[in-house]
This record gives structure tokens, C-alpha cells and sequence, in this order.
């Protein structure tokens, strides 16, 4: 590494320290302090899915955390919309593994908002700094989640986390397993969320939709403004909008958020195949002031009309599929200009 020869320890620079918080309801939840040694830096939360309690580059907020605060899973209720009291909402929330979107029921079992994963401990949980395996070093985190019910499914999600030391970006690998003797359906939405001063009314959308569908009326009162970021208002009305996004020919495609002030804008890059969706979650109340782009498996319209409409995704017994997204950060000008200019 390019640092070596002026440090003694690595974490004088970059590294991952474990922590466990110690007040109010993020008592004892275990998490990991991640420094990259380029100010890229995120605190990972073992005890809620291995999800980003918050994100930040050069010393710029770039996440939203909720009123709710960091809240300890102990605290979920999988009830209609209580899951809303624990929602931190962070970097990234992660939603499913068996429903996303509105409670409902489905033969005669209760889906709570959003489903139960991203309330669920990892086990297996590693954290450490890999400089053997590859020319640079980076910062690993890896654990599993599962959900599992006897005599019923056996879910498993897998997650790694890739954070090239000294780089601008990092990858979040997901593995969805089914490792029951049944076919289970599946399905799994990344609610990542931006956040002030990122987001504000200087922030500019970037994304290239085929086709958007509004969720409800207050969204369709929006549809023509859907790329608008407004300041913070009082009473603002929730809009949620479905995007089936353009692509390349091998499906990849991305989305970002930019803020020309700042000069510096975050761009998550996928691949349609694994996430056909993409989920817009504007909500620009005071003290609520959060923009979500949720790449999803399915339709966030849930696990009920899925069913009834029979396009409610599946793994077979034994059957994974991966679900991987790089974030990238864009620094300076030049680097937004030249990211716009291949979108044209």
C-alpha cells in the first residue's frame, strides 16, 4: 500500500473497528466503524442486517438518519406499520426477504411493512482488512441474515461488503438462498436513502426511466415534478414512484444523486437483471427530509397483489441469486461532468 511507509498501524489511516452502542434503544447493538483512508467512511450495523447506519465522504453527510435514531432490534414489531418506529432509515435499509411494501395478508399469515429482514442480527459476521488476495487492500465485512420459521421456510441472506482502501466507492454483494426442501417466494428492495446537506434544493436527479408509474394520487399531483428537490416543507404529501430504468445491452444501468455546490454526487450502479425496479421515495417534510432510490427485485406493491396477480418471484429448494450494487462517489466537477456526459 501506498501508505505503509508512513504509518505504523493501519488504523492510523484506514481500518474497521467493532463497537457495540451503550444508550437509549441502540443499546447493545453491535456495529463497525469503517474509515477507507480516502474520507470515505460508514458506520455498518451487525445487529440490523449488516445495513449503513450512515455514510459520509470528506467530512459530507451523504445518508439520512430518522428521528427513531439507531434502534436495537428487540424494539421491532412485525404488526401493520410499527415497523416505521425502528426505521433509522441510514444509507441502506434492507426490505424482504418474503414481502416489501404495505402490510397485508396472504393465507392467513400477517405481513408487516416491509417484511422482517432488516430487523434481523447477522451471525457469521467478519470483519477484517485484505491485503493478500489482490494487488490493493480493502476492507471486508461479511455476515449472514436469516429467516426462518420451523416447518415453514429457511431463507438465507448473504452479504459482503468490498471497500477498496484509499478508493471512492465500494460494492454491497447479496446472495439470496433458499435452504429449505420448498420453494419459496422471494423478494428483496435495498431502500437506499440520501440525505442533507447531499440533498437539498441544489441536489440534481439523474436517472433514465423507460417507463414510471405513480403509486397513488398524491404521487400522480407530482409526476411532472418527480426529479424536483425542494427544500424542506411543512405537510409534505409522500410521493412514491415505480421507474423501470433504461439500460446497456448487458443490463447494467445506473442512478445518482448530484450536488453541483458540493461538487460531489454518489451514483449507485446495477444490473436490471437483478433488480427490474427501481423504487422513488420522496419525502421532503421538515425534520423527514429524505430521498429514497430503492433498487427492487419486484414491483414494491406487495406480497398480496403479487400473489393475485402471479408474478410473485420464486426460489427453488437449494436455489440462490445475487443481488450486487456498487456505489460510487463522484469528486469535483470534472468527475460529475464526465459521469453526465455518458448518460447522453
Amino acid at each position: 500500500m501506498i501508505f505503509d511507509k508512513y504509518i505504523g498501524h493501519s488504523l492510523q489511516l484506514y481500518g474497521v473497528t467493532p463497537f457495540t452502542y451503550t444508550d437509549g434503544r441502540a443499546k447493545g447493538v453491535r456495529a463497525f466503524d469503517v474509515r477507507n483512508g480516502n474520507r470515505l467512511e460508514m458506520k455498518v450495523l451487525a445487529d440490523r442486517c449488516l445495513d449503513i447506519a450512515s455514510l459520509s465522504y470528506k467530512g459530507i453527510n451523504l445518508s439520512y438518519l430518522s428521528k427513531c435514531g439507531i434502534v436495537a432490534p428487540e424494539y421491532y414489531s412485525s404488526e401493520g406499520f410499527e415497523w416505521l418506529r425502528s426505521f433509522f432509515v441510514g444509507f441502506l435499509t434492507t426490505c424482504g426477504l418474503r414481502h416489501i411494501g404495505a402490510p397485508c395478508e396472504v393465507d392467513g399469515e400477517k405481513f408487516g411493512l416491509h417484511g422482517r429482514i432488516g430487523n434481523t442480527p447477522a451471525e457469521e459476521v467478519c470483519a477484517s482488512i485484505d491485503n493478500l488476495s489482490c494487488d490493493e487492500a480493502v476492507i471486508r465485512i461479511k455476515g449472514i441474515m436469516r429467516e426462518a420459521r420451523i416447518f415453514q421456510q429457511n431463507l438465507v441472506l448473504i452479504r459482503e461488503y468490498i471497500i477498496p482502501v484509499g478508493g471512492k466507492s465500494f460494492t454491497i454483494r447479496n446472495r439470496v438462498e433458499n435452504r429449505g426442501f420448498k420453494k419459496e417466494a422471494m423478494m428483496l428492495m435495498l431502500h437506499i436513502n440520501f440525505g442533507y446537506p447531499l440533498l437539498c434544493g441544489d441536489s440534481e436527479l439523474i436517472l433514465d426511466s423507460k417507463t414510471v408509474e405513480p403509486r397513488d394520487e398524491d404521487a400522480r399531483k407530482g409526476f411532472d415534478n418527480l426529479k424536483v428537490i425542494d427544500e424542506p416543507k411543512d405537510n409534505y404529501p409522500e410521493q412514491v414512484f415505480f421507474h423501470s430504468l433504461k439500460s446497456a445491452e448487458d443490463g447494467s444501468t445506473s442512478v445518482a444523486l448530484i450536488n453541483s455546490s458540493l461538487k460531489i454526487g454518489v451514483v449507485l450502479e446495477f444490473n436490471i437483471n437483478d433488480f427490474p425496479y427501481l423504487t422513488q421515495w420522496k419525502q421532503f417534510e421538515k425534520c423527514d427530509y429524505v430521498l429514497g432510490l430503492e433498487p427492487s427485485s419486484c414491483k414494491m406493491i406487495g406480497r398480496e397483489a403479487h400473489t393475485k396477480s402471479g408474478t410473485l418471484d420464486y426460489l427453488e429448494p437449494g436455489q440462490g441469486k445475487d443481488f450486487d450494487i456498487q456505489v460510487r462517489i463522484l469528486d469535483g466537477i470534472e468527475e460529475i461532468d464526465e459521469y453526465k456526459k455518458m448518460r447522453l
